[in-house]
């Protein structure tokens, strides 16, 4: 049934009927002109939004609905994680042509409230409107942290090792591989495209990261390694130094550049979407850091480089220390 014969009150409705909210939490959700939630102490509150707009972030009949509801989530939770919090209430927005399945809508819808669920988030209000051209879905996040636990762009000094929380590259070589256009059936071309349409939501490594005390500056690498670090270089007023050698691309991601002839390094260096957390942090913490990482995460801590002076700038250098010229360049919007 289409979204034209059903109206928009009907639409909400098939929504968000099976919405359940933390009544300690939220006073009123949908119903009302606007949600009402209880402050939470004296904790910080972090707010954050994005948007996935059809043919800029997502193609329609790339990605399956309810893999696009998920992922729309999943980044802002990412945004969430990389200032160290914990993502507490939703709002979301979806503008839809009105020619559009009341099921697609229904499924996009179903990949969020899985996401909610998962994460214990409260789906408190948001808008449905009509659209021209194609689908875009907002969403407001909120979350909260400690004052003590806030992690910034900002603090990352020289001498500070640089880590990440898991492969680079992998996000962008599976939308490579989406573009083709062609049938996937081999393990590692399904790695790839799972890590585009489905991206990793790292709170758990988030609150491990934030609790330790150690962490100097921490972002989400949504853009690539090579812009996300100059955002940190930039607030913290340093350079940086990645070591090629140590960028981690999984094996799948490998075999997916063999096949598409694309340099690996230069797709884990520049690709975007890999929504890992990139952190700093004090090179006489690492020996405890690792210890830590590896007992409670099960894998080893991933080092790739280190805070250098500002006037070197940003560089990636070969095992022999030779700096490396590499021609892509994260996701630039405009």
């Amino acid at each position: 049934m289409l979204i034209s014969e059903v109206g928009e009150v009907q639409l909400i409705k098939r929504l968000t009927e099976d919405i359940k909210n933390d009544p300690n939490l939220v006073v009123t959700g949908i119903g009302d002109d606007t949600a009402a939630i209880k402050p939470s102490g004296k904790k910080l509150q972090l707010i954050t939004k994005d948007m996935l707009v059809e043919g800029i972030h997502f193609l329609r009949e790339s990605i399956s609905p309810w893999q696009l509801g998920r992922k729309a989530l999943a980044v802002n939770i990412s945004d969430i994680a990389a200032m160290g919090g914990v993502p507490s209430h939703l709002l979301t927005a979806a503008a839809v042509p009105s020619d559009t399945d009341c099921e697609l809508v229904e499924e996009i819808f179903r990949g969020i409230k899985d996401l909610c669920r998962e994460h214990s988030i409260n789906l408190i209000g948001g808008d449905t409107v009509g659209s021209l051209r194609g689908i875009t879905i907002s969403i407001t996040l909120l979350g909260e942290v400690g004052p003590e636990q806030l992690l910034l762009r900002s603090g990352a000094r020289e001498g500070d090792l640089i880590a990440v929380t898991g492969f680079l590259g992998t996000s962008a070589v599976g939308l490579e591989l989406l573009l083709q256009g062609d049938s996937h059936e081999q393990a590692w071309e399904k790695e790839v495209l799972k890590a585009h349409l489905e991206p990793p939501v790292r709170l758990k490594e988030a609150r491990l990261l934030a609790e330790t005390g150690v962490v100097t500056s921490m972002i989400d690498l949504s853009d690539g390694l090579q812009k996300d670090i100059g955002e940190i270089c930039g607030a913290s007023g340093v350079g940086a130094r990645i070591y090629a050698e140590q960028l981690p691309i999984s094996e799948a991601a490998r075999e997916a550049c063999r096949s598409l002839q694309i340099d690996p390094v230069s797709l884990a260096f520049s690709g975007g979407e890999d929504y890992e957390l990139l952190f700093t942090f004090s090179p006489d913490k690492l020996s405890w850091l690792k210890d830590l990482w590896e007992s409670q995460m099960g894998q080893k801590l991933l080092v790739l480089g280190e805070i250098v002076p500002k006037e070197k700038g940003i560089e990636i250098v070969d095992s022999r220390g030779g700096k490396l010229s590499l021609t892509r360049r994260g996701f630039i919007h405009f």
